[in-house]
């Protein structure tokens, strides 16, 4: 009787042993996920204060659109370092090409979709 309570036991420190090391393991793809979040969302802010200021020369109705207020950043809790992957200067130019089109496409009024 005293053996079979042992293996039993042992056995269910075994399970407890796995279900931790799992959550473990979860854990540490949550914060890896967070990370890259992160620097996402700061990459993401650094290219909407470029698009401000890139539209900032158009004008509506004869006036000049002032600025937009840069965003403050929000912050962070340090951790490793890691620099978000960019596309190459061609490839974003290679992006925006098709958007200058449909632009200049939608001002002509030789547009079918919306």
């Amino acid at each position: 009787e005293i053996t079979s309570a042992a293996v039993e036991q042992s056995s269910g420190i075994g399970q407890v042993n796995e279900a931790v090391t799992q959550m473990d393991q979860v854990t540490q793809q949550n914060a890896a996920l967070v990370e890259e979040a992160a620097a996402a969302a700061s990459s993401l802010r650094e290219q909407a204060v470029k698009l401000t200021e890139a539209v900032s020369v158009f004008r509506i109705d004869g006036s000049k659109v002032p600025p937009a207020r840069p965003v403050a950043a929000t912050p962070r809790t340090p951790g490793p370092a890691r620099a978000p992957a960019s596309k190459p200067r061609s490839a974003a130019l290679a992006t925006a090409r098709p958007a200058q089109e449909e632009a200049l496409a939608a001002a002509s009024g030789d547009w079918s979709e919306f």
